[in-house]
């Protein structure tokens, strides 16, 4: 429902059309936010769709402390190096770079000008990149896709412990995200057993340390040296070297609600810049 523009409920599936007209006429530079994620092997004990269940309720809690259309287009995204583990579904990079420009254009031809990509899942990264380029050149709106905050101290602390250990995929920070969504669809029994996986050369181990002098080079050489599917480097799907079982609720609710105000503060902000002129009708 939406009232003088103010809307009641947010996701575009649940919205008449004369809701999203309404909205549409009467919300001062409408903002649509769109959330993509991916259906794929989260280790033995996260639910096949973590990123995309995490990105819907992270926009959705955007879009209502900004008066914005959310839309998640699509549950899975692009993950071939996750597709020796059963269950995972992966698009192309083609299809994926078509979703977002089509629902991207399909608003746009309503007057949408203004769109917020949020991603959840680092195998999307590259592709939604480029979607904005092209969106905004072919479809003549603004596609932002911001990421942060990082200088917050939770977000340096996180990002420490995430070079350290590789804790970027089933380990303790999707984890604590996870108990503190959806806890139901969270199976910790499966670690009961749990012990390190990652199997790679001893000198790149040496390479994930973020005290070296030379990490900002070496970090880098270890990516590169980086085989390209996940079961090549660890049997149980979980990337790092850190118990999952150490998991902490309470900093992904502080770490959630930081990235909420990030985004609603981007949204905010944005909105005070008017439409520039090439993106005009």
């Amino acid at each position: 429902m939406s009232e003088k523009g103010k809307l009641k409920r947010f996701w575009i599936q649940e919205l008449t059309r004369p809701d999203f007209e309404d909205w549409l006429e009467n919300e001062p530079e409408p903002v649509v936010i769109i959330g993509i994620g991916s259906i794929e092997q989260h280790g033995p004990h996260l639910p096949l769709g973590m990123d995309s269940l995490y990105v819907r309720a992270l926009i959705h809690e955007v879009a209502k402390r900004t008066n914005s259309v959310c839309v998640h287009p699509c549950w899975p995204g692009y993950s071939p190096h996750h597709m020796g583990f059963k269950g995972t579904i992966t698009f192309s990079e083609e299809t994926l770079l078509s979703i977002l420009m089509d629902t991207i254009e399909s608003l746009a031809q309503h007057g949408v000008k203004r769109f917020l990509l949020v991603n959840a899942h680092g195998g999307n990264t590259n592709i939604i990149n480029l979607a904005v380029q092209l969106c905004k050149r072919y479809s003549k709106v603004m596609v932002a896709a911001p990421t942060g905050p990082s200088d917050t101290e939770l977000a340096k602390r996180i990002a420490e412990r995430q070079k350290r250990y590789w804790d970027v995929h089933s380990g303790p920070t999707e984890t604590s995200s996870a108990l503190l969504l959806f806890p139901e669809l969270v199976e910790m029994w499966r670690l009961e057993d749990w012990r390190p996986t990652l199997k790679t050369d001893p000198r790149l181990m040496e390479f994930m340390d973020p005290g070296r002098p030379d990490y900002e080079l070496v970090s880098q050489v270890r990516a590169a040296c980086m085989e390209p599917d996940t079961d090549d480097f660890t049997s149980s799907g979980i990337y790092g070297i850190n118990d999952p079982r150490t998991a902490d609720v309470e900093e992904a609710r502080l770490r959630f609600e930081e990235r909420v105000n990030f985004l609603s503060e981007f949204i905010r902000v944005w909105k005070t810049i008017p439409v520039p002129p090439a993106f005009r009708d």
